[in-house]
C-alpha cells in the first residue's frame, strides 16, 4: 500500500511538472531523445512537434512499464486504431481528446485511472493535428517492454 501511495505522489508531481513546462522540453532532451529513437533526418514540422512536446511525457525511452509517467505513444495509436475505421475518423477522434483531454472522451480507461488525465496543451489545432496525422501514417518507437505489456494485457 505505501508503495502505491508513493507512486501516486511521484506521478502527480510529474503530472505537475509537465503541466507547469507545457509538456515543452530542453534542446538537449530533445536532442537525446532523437538520438535515442533513431529519428533518421525527418526534419518535419510534425515529427519536431512530436518530440518536443509529446516526447517529454510519452516517451518511448523507459526502461520498464513501472517507470512511465504518461503511456507510450505506439499503445494509444493501437488503441484508436481499434476505435476507428479510417484515418479522418482517428485523427478527430484523438486530436479533439489532445485539444480538450477529459474523462468522458478518454478511451484509455486504465492510463486514466493510473496517471490522470493528460494536462492541457498548449499547441493551437493546427499543430495538433499535424502531429495526430504523423502518429497515424508513420510507424512509432515502442518502449523495450512494451510487445510483452501489450502481448500480456491487450491480446
Amino acid at each position: 500500500m505505501k508503495q502505491h501511495i508513493k507512486r501516486l505522489i511521484y506521478g502527480l508531481l510529474v503530472i505537475q511538472l509537465a503541466m507547469m513546462v507545457g509538456c515543452k522540453q530542453t534542446n538537449d532532451k530533445k536532442s537525446e531523445i532523437s538520438s535515442k529513437n533513431q529519428i533518421e533526418n525527418n526534419s518535419s514540422e510534425a515529427s519536431n512537434l512530436l518530440l518536443a512536446n509529446c516526447y517529454v511525457c510519452h516517451n518511448p525511452n523507459t526502461d520498464s512499464h513501472d517507470e512511465i509517467i504518461a503511456p507510450p505513444l505506439a499503445g494509444i495509436k493501437m488503441r484508436y486504431m481499434n476505435e476507428t475505421t479510417d484515418k479522418e475518423e482517428f485523427i478527430n477522434l484523438m486530436s479533439n481528446f489532445v485539444f480538450n483531454p477529459n474523462e468522458e472522451s478518454a478511451l484509455m480507461a486504465g492510463p486514466v485511472m493510473r496517471f490522470g488525465i493528460m494536462p492541457k496543451t498548449k499547441l493551437g489545432e493546427d499543430d495538433i493535428r499535424k502531429i495526430v496525422t504523423y502518429i497515424y501514417e508513420n510507424d512509432l518507437d515502442e518502449p523495450s517492454w512494451f510487445k510483452e505489456h501489450k502481448e500480456r494485457k491487450h491480446r
